[in-house]
């Protein structure tokens, strides 16, 4: 009888992780171009005040639990926070320095931007794994950050906020 509920228990927590909900992806500026980015840099730091309140939580959608989109820039082989936008119609832009600050966090800033030197990532092909039109993404380019070790799929190589390798450009 334990066999029994132990497996139907797993079967339903197995099914209900399947079905969760795509996140709004983040922004990656990279020349003209403008990549999805399926993860999400900023929350590496796991700041304790979330950038923007929906009332009694810091988002309003399950679509995008962060309650922002970050938006990201790659120049000079390196990866930069540009701005963060609440993600509801108002499209309000946070002042991210003081949203830093408030955190308890001293960034290195460069030309009002933020270097993500926290940030260490594989970024690859979203593509590869998942279906494009399935995730509404149709013809655009997304990236995602990949822990496994196959170097032909890796596209962007990222150290301490440092580009190592960019097979995009």
């Amino acid at each position: 009888m334990q066999k029994i509920i132990l497996t139907i228990s797993f079967i339903i927590i197995a099914v209900s992780q399947a079905f969760s909900t795509e996140q709004t992806p983040d922004l990656l500026i990279l020349g003209k171009d403008t990549i999805y980015l399926q993860s999400f840099p900023l929350e590496k730091l796991e700041f304790k005040i979330p950038p923007f309140k929906y009332g009694d939580y810091p988002f309003h959608t399950t679509g995008c639990w962060r309650g922002y989109q970050a938006v990201w820039t790659i120049e000079n082989d390196k990866l930069y926070l540009v701005e963060l936008i609440r993600d509801d119609s108002s499209n309000q832009r946070l002042n991210i320095e003081k949203y830093f600050a408030d955190n308890g966090y001293s960034p290195k800033i460069e030309n009002g931007k933020i270097l993500a030197d926290w940030y260490t990532a594989n970024l690859e092909d979203y593509f590869k794994t998942f279906n494009p039109q399935f995730q509404g993404y149709n013809d655009k380019k997304c990236l995602f950050e990949s822990y496994r070790p196959k170097e032909k799929r890796r596209l962007i190589k990222i150290e301490s906020g440092i580009v190592i390798e960019n097979k995009m450009k």
